[in-house]
């Protein structure tokens, strides 16, 4: 009996030991509070949130980020829209706006919303923050449903940072893009990307529609606000923007390094020293590891900008400072806009003046609104 006893002692002892612990209570008060500070969160940032409507030319979405109404949307919503659109906010009203400035080769836009001075305005932050799984929001305008002028809103997370969308058969080069699997479809372009405090880390662009037509997958990419921020002086001084050159070519060498692999003996690179078959350490600040990771670093950088260069001959670094020149020539940038392929134009006759393009951006009075005409003269 007393060997029974201790047998059963210890049955249930065992029994105590590996018993599981009660799960611990969820508040109700805390999740309401955090639901709260979402749905406050998301209807803050969709005061900025702009909805495009070009008529026959379709639309988009925008987003506001001055009180004085500067707003940024995609190069390709507002190309067949012209210079002047209308927009409309979650307060129900309607706004005459005009074309600022383009950036054809980073999709990227800005346009002014006319009529007040004290519009709601995003906060742009640092997307080099940004990190995969981190919670994001999308505002916009898909497939022109707000008519009603009340924004589109879709939630997910930030799942690939640092990503390259090459141009494939467009000149629209995404650069070091934010990737998420909130929902972006035909419409969403040019709209905001918010991090869960509703600050702006990019603007909504493009997606993988490849697969299954012109519907969301769940793969979409959003310039990033730190590149957006790289050409607001360009955008905002209403001039065509182009990217950055080095003038210089790299590859993957046999050992792994990033190596220059051609190299233009014009180029301001050239004369500060760099040659063929020297490793590419930084650009920028930024350090260079792969072919991919110099074209996102370059692909975010306006011509003409001057930024530190680091590479490596013989196991030596050398540091310089290099201007970068631009992709395209002026009149390239203005045939692209226009709806050409930004080739060159063929070369004139000896001696003969090529015959002046006007500028693109120059608007004629009468498709400008009512209340914007007299100020502005067509150059």
């Amino acid at each position: 009996m007393a060997q029974l006893g201790a047998s059963a002692s210890v049955t249930a002892a065992e029994t105590t030991a590996v018993a599981p612990e009660p799960a611990a209570s969820v508040s109700v008060e805390l999740v309401l509070e955090a639901e709260q500070q979402r749905t406050a969160t998301i209807a803050a940032a969709s005061k900025a949130a702009v909805a495009i409507f070009a008529g026959a030319a379709g639309g988009g979405s925008g987003v506001l980020i001055s009180p004085d109404g500067y707003a940024l949307t995609n190069f390709h919503v507002v190309q067949p829209a012209g210079i002047a659109m209308q927009c409309g906010l979650n307060d129900g009203q309607l706004y005459d706006a005009v074309l600022v400035g383009l950036d054809p080769t980073g999709d990227l836009a800005m346009i002014k919303l006319l009529g007040r001075d004290d519009f709601p305005a995003a906060e742009l932050a640092d997307s080099d923050q940004v990190s995969i799984g981190d919670e994001c929001f999308v505002i916009g305008n898909p497939f022109l449903l707000a008519t009603d002028l009340r924004p589109s809103v879709s939630a997910g997370v930030v799942s690939g940072i640092h990503r390259y969308q090459f141009p494939a058969g467009t000149i629209l080069e995404y650069a070091d893009c934010l990737q998420v699997d909130a929902a972006i479809n035909p419409g969403n372009s040019g709209g905001g990307l918010f991090d869960a405090n509703g600050r702006l880390i990019g603007i909504n662009g493009r997606a993988s529609f490849e697969k299954r037509g012109r519907i969301n997958v769940g793969v979409g990419y959003a310039i990033s606000a730190n590149q957006v921020s790289n050409f607001l002086g360009v955008l905002k001084g209403g001039r065509l923007a182009d990217h950055a050159t080095l003038g210089a070519t790299v590859a993957t060498s046999f050992d792994g390094r990033v190596v220059v692999s051609d190299i233009l003996e014009s180029s301001d690179a050239w004369r500060r020293g760099l040659r063929i078959d020297d490793e590419v350490v930084a650009l920028a600040g930024r350090p260079v590891r792969s072919v991919n990771a110099f074209k996102n670093v370059l692909g975010t950088l306006p011509a003409g900008w001057r930024v530190p260069l680091v590479y490596r001959r013989e196991g030596r670094p050398t540091e310089i400072v290099v201007e970068l020149a631009g992709v395209h020539t002026t009149a390239m940038l203005a045939d692209i806009i226009s709806g050409g392929r930004g080739k060159p134009a063929p070369p004139g006759k000896p001696g003969e003046q090529p015959e002046p393009r006007p500028n693109p951006l120059a608007p004629k009075p009468e498709d400008l609104p009512e209340a914007i005409r007299p100020p502005i003269k067509r150059q």
